[in-house]
């Protein structure tokens, strides 16, 4: 029926209708206007019908005058599920209880987490939070929200520079940036700046004092190159000198390498064997066949393999033949000199500052004695070449 959803709020039951003339039965509730629906026989003296809960006291004397028999076999409707659920009350207010305990214990505050903050700003952080109620047990929705919170305790903790407030679940996290207040430098004693090698001004900035030097002018040891000594004749005032001062000096180093070294030069042409090693025992399985080079070198790679942090039993290494050959003694000595070079460039690296800069070099004319080639190279250097030297009583 299209009006059955009222039924069911209304409430209707099903009955079993047996007699000789179970129709009249029907007709008589007809004829009274009641609403009977979904009839059907069960058999010839046997129906089964609707009735609406509102009509049922009439159902009795119906079937008196029709000398028939009714049976209840089914309630339905809004009421009778009403009355079904109040029998079983303890369930559902077990169930409200659970869900109003579940809503409240969600919205809660049951943890605070402070990041970025040293002990005493943390301190704070925290005697400020609670003043506004957030704390362990307390229900969000009666605390300001994360923007106002952060507002507040930004303007009271005057060591952060900034704190941010964000709410995760049931937690609230605090990310705080403290102030970063820059120590003093230690105030310096009044001093000069010297020079510590003979040299050339290259380059130079003065912070403090006054300088006697310029650019391009020629320094010796122990020049001094800015004065602490500031103001007019008669008045002057100590400071602590400061700048950078950058000279340009000379470094001769000779460096002898060993002419067999230079004897033989690879060609490009190679080979590569491969090996499966366990233990010391290698194994190959690629490279049988190497070619006869006349000369050659050799050049090995192995690669260790670990699991779980665990060095394995074996390994795989490579093993790559170079083809050389003899080179002329001219050639031998470019080479030499070559390798002299980068010696050279050591030294020098050890000698002056990480700083310092090559700016030139030039060899000199190499000699062979010996079976050695002995090269002499001379380096152009710039490098920082100012200390600080106390003012003395007197200067």
């Amino acid at each position: 029926m299209k009006n059955q959803w009222v039924h069911k709020m209304t409430g209707y039951v099903r009955i079993k209708i047996t007699g000789a003339y179970p129709e009249l039965f029907i007709n008589r509730c007809i004829d009274r206007k009641m609403n009977i629906w979904n009839i059907h026989y069960v058999k010839k003296d046997v129906l089964i019908c609707s009735v609406l809960l509102d009509e049922v006291s009439q159902l009795r004397h119906i079937a008196k005058t029709s000398d028939c028999k009714i049976k209840f076999i089914d309630r339905k409707g809004f009421p009778f599920f009403a009355q079904k659920m109040w029998r079983r009350n303890g369930l559902i207010f077990g169930c409200i209880a659970f869900f109003i305990s579940l809503y409240m214990l969600s919205n809660m505050v049951w943890g605070i987490e402070i990041e970025g903050a040293s002990p005493k700003v943390e301190h704070e952080l925290k005697e400020a939070v609670t003043e506004l109620g957030i704390k362990k047990g307390a229900l969000q929705f009666r605390l300001p929200p994360p923007e106002d919170i952060q507002s507040i305790i930004t303007d009271r903790i005057s060591d952060a520079t900034w704190i941010g407030v964000t709410r995760k679940g049931t937690t609230y996290h605090f990310q705080v940036v403290e102030k970063d207040i820059a120590e003093r430098e230690p105030l310096e004693a009044p001093g000069h700046i010297v020079a510590t090698h003979k040299a050339i001004i290259y380059d130079m900035f003065v912070e403090e004092g006054l300088p006697l030097v310029e650019q391009n002018q020629l320094v010796e040891k122990g020049d001094m190159l800015v004065s602490g000594l500031i103001g007019k004749e008669g008045k002057e005032q100590q400071v602590a000198a400061k700048g950078k001062i950058l000279g340009e000096m000379w470094y001769e180093a000779t460096v002898s390498v060993p002419l067999e070294r230079t004897l033989y030069a690879v060609t490009g042409q190679r080979y590569r064997t491969h090996r499966l090693f366990i233990g010391k025992l290698g194994i190959p399985f690629w490279g049988w066949n190497p070619p006869d080079y006349s000369n050659v070198k050799e050049e090995k790679y192995e690669a260790s393999w670990k699991l779980f942090g665990m060095q394995m039993p074996f390994y795989y290494g490579y093993t790559d033949i170079l083809e050389a050959e003899e080179i002329d003694i001219d050639s031998a000595v470019k080479e030499a000199v070559g390798i002299a070079n980068e010696k050279g460039k050591e030294k020098v690296s050890h000698l002056f500052s990480s700083d310092a800069e090559i700016t030139g070099e030039k060899v000199l004319h190499p000699t062979v004695e010996s079976g050695k080639v002995i090269v002499t190279i001379h380096y152009r250097i710039v490098d920082e070449i100012g200390k600080k030297q106390p003012i003395i009583q007197g200067d």
